[in-house]
């Protein structure tokens, strides 16, 4: 993998920096004066056919088959030679190689085509783009699947693809959101089918030339940078440039705070984080408040002038919660704005009591998402089997979820599947789909279950696996057919959250797993001694792998030492949902003994 760019110039080749109908003008007229309109026809006939059969166009695996019965045509000898010896340097459109020169200046230019793997990689040299792109060329089947591929090879805070297909730059942009700008290039045979078509979204740019790209980029420069900044991954922040925490955002990766304290927003420190670090959004579960509400008396006053109201010590508990994360979801709230709604979130946990409850659920995220009162406040509902249904139910109420406490792919695909229902019943209900939810797989906790169990060799590596396994199935679920119907109709994507990110084993690296889960389009949500420890002296190396054939492979190795993954990862969420519990009746008994030490002092004074 090459190191980072802020920006990377995707280039298609055919029809687009060269004339290939021209190409494929010629070889007609080629096959036409050697074998006749009969047999021309034929070869097209079965060039069509094997397009549909494979996806891709192979003029050279089209002859093997029209040589059916021409064996003792002379003519049948040089059609080979004709393909690949055309000269494609002729064929280039004006200008084109100025253009890829002027990209070059303003970040990497990369050669990123559709085609076979022999032919293709030939017209690309010939035609000079070899060297033009320095041997950055990624040669695909179906480029809109090849996403993952493209991002690690070539990772960047923003893409600028340049095609002349634009149904292909509908499905990257919807794929890609505010990290692509879409550059339609009006030539050749698709261009022209594409005329007077609606195809949504449409392209971010469209010019009649690829020569006019040059004077395109100079014009626009201005607002290629205005557009990355909608990208969850850049929103831009004063001072943050001066530590790592870029290296997460330019890849596209957004950063979130496992932590929320009234001391935290009091004396300017998640201010400061947003500023300094980039922070987008943050995350809270009872284990988080119980500490914050017990160990100051910084929620004192407002325990004191709530206590009478309050009908019960829960309900006391989630005033205050609110209180502090209403504040903070209006600190994220440019965030929010900047990136449409993707970014810049927080999270209150429903009471862990209801862990079991799927109709307790439903009825208590609409009441808390209606009390939390601010458009950026996720609910936090576990996706445990009682969870999932009442996740479902929860989107199709319009009620923004944060699915906890998943720990495998297989939870993650159940809680995903929960989310997809509930948008295909808001479609069906002529409901707006656009309702957002975050998927949040604990990371870390993996390890520590299994520091005793597994040879030294494989600890502190088990959660990276699984995280790995989950990414690729994330992935798919995206590139899906299924997912794409309801991308077409306005979905938003349930991103994918990286939760308990910080090093249990204080023998491992203390970014251990911050480094190893940079992935584009997800986020990864980490306690304050992580974000200090990465802002200081983290590295990114390389973005996580979506084929999931590394973690495969670890998993397999996990399996021979006789770790069972799907029942550890039953045992951990049964675990974490009754750590919860514990964490959740010690905050209640908290602010019960507040409650009535305030008051008794309250009445002392008097």
């Amino acid at each position: 993998m090459l190191n980072d760019a802020t920006t990377v110039w995707l280039f298609d080749v055919d029809n687009t920096l060269l004339d290939n109908d021209r190409f494929a003008a010629d070889l007609g007229a080629h096959l036409e004066g050697g074998f006749g309109v009969a047999q021309r026809d034929r070869y097209w006939a079965l060039y069509a056919a094997m397009r549909e059969e494979t996806g891709i166009a192979d003029y050279l695996a089209t002859l093997q088959r029209f040589r059916a019965g021409l064996d003792d045509e002379p003519a049948l000898l040089h059609v080979g030679a004709f393909i690949l010896d055309y000269p494609f340097a002729d064929r280039l459109y004006p200008r084109a190689l100025e253009v890829v020169a002027r990209c070059r200046d303003r970040g990497r230019a990369v050669v990123f085509s559709d085609g076979d793997i022999v032919f293709q990689p030939r017209k690309i040299v010939r035609a000079g783009l070899w060297d033009a792109f320095d041997g950055c060329v990624l040669v695909c089947v179906h480029k809109e699947r090849a996403l993952d591929t493209m991002q690690r090879r070539y990772p960047a805070r923003h893409y600028v693809i340049v095609d002349d297909k634009p149904r292909l730059l509908a499905a990257i942009k919807r794929a890609l959101g505010e990290r692509v700008t879409t550059v339609f290039v009006r030539q050749g045979h698709y261009a022209a089918e594409a005329a007077g078509s609606l195809i949504e979204p449409s392209p971010d740019i469209a010019i009649d030339r690829i020569g006019d790209l040059a004077e395109v980029i100079l014009a626009n420069e201005a607002a290629f940078k205005l557009r990355r900044s909608g990208s969850p991954a850049s929103v831009r922040c004063q001072g943050c440039d001066m530590n790592q925490t870029t290296l997460l955002r330019d890849i596209g990766q957004s950063l979130w705070l496992d932590n929320i304290t009234r001391e935290l927003l009091d004396n300017g420190t998640l201010r400061r984080y947003i500023d300094e670090y980039s922070i987008t959004g943050l995350t809270s579960n009872p284990t988080i408040f119980d500490e914050a509400i017990g160990g100051t008396d910084a929620y004192d006053a407002s325990i004191r002038s709530k206590a009478r109201s309050a009908a019960s010590d829960e309900a006391l508990f989630f005033e205050l919660a609110l209180e502090d994360l209403r504040r903070a979801a209006d600190l994220f709230r440019p965030a929010f704005a900047a990136t449409d709604g993707v970014d810049g979130w927080v999270s209150i946990e429903l009471s862990p009591q209801l862990a079991s409850d799927t109709e307790g659920s439903i009825a208590a995220a609409k009441r808390l998402h209606a009390q939390a009162d601010r458009p950026n406040i996720f609910v936090k509902i576990p996706g445990t089997p009682a969870g999932i249904p009442a996740i479902e139910a929860t989107i199709f109420e319009g009620v923004p979820v944060n699915v906890t406490l998943l720990f495998s792919p297989d939870q993650y695909v159940a809680a995903a599947g929960a989310y997809l229902r509930g948008i295909e019943r808001r479609i069906a209900a002529g409901r707006d789909p656009r309702v957002a939810s975050v998927a949040s797989l604990f990371v870390s906790r993996w390890d520590r279950k299994v520091a005793d169990k597994v040879p030294a060799a494989l600890r502190n590596r088990l959660g990276i696996a699984v995280g790995g396994a989950t990414y690729r199935a994330y992935r798919q679920l995206l590139h899906s057919s299924r997912w794409q119907v309801l991308a077409d109709r306005g979905a938003r994507p349930q991103r994918l959250l990286w939760a308990s990110t910080g090093t249990k084993d204080p023998n491992a690296s203390d970014t251990l797993y911050v480094e190893a889960l940079a992935a584009p389009d997800t986020i990864d949500t980490m306690p304050e001694k992580t974000l200090h420890a990465f802002a200081d002296h983290g590295n990114v190396r390389g973005t996580l792998a979506g084929d999931g054939v590394e973690a495969a492979s670890t998993l397999a190795q996990f399996a021979q030492a006789g770790v069972t993954v799907d029942t550890i990862a039953r045992e951990l969420q049964d675990e974490g949902a009754q750590a919860f519990v514990k964490s959740w009746t010690e905050l209640l008994r908290r602010i019960a003994d507040k409650r009535k030490a305030l008051a008794v002092g309250a009445s002392a004074a008097r």
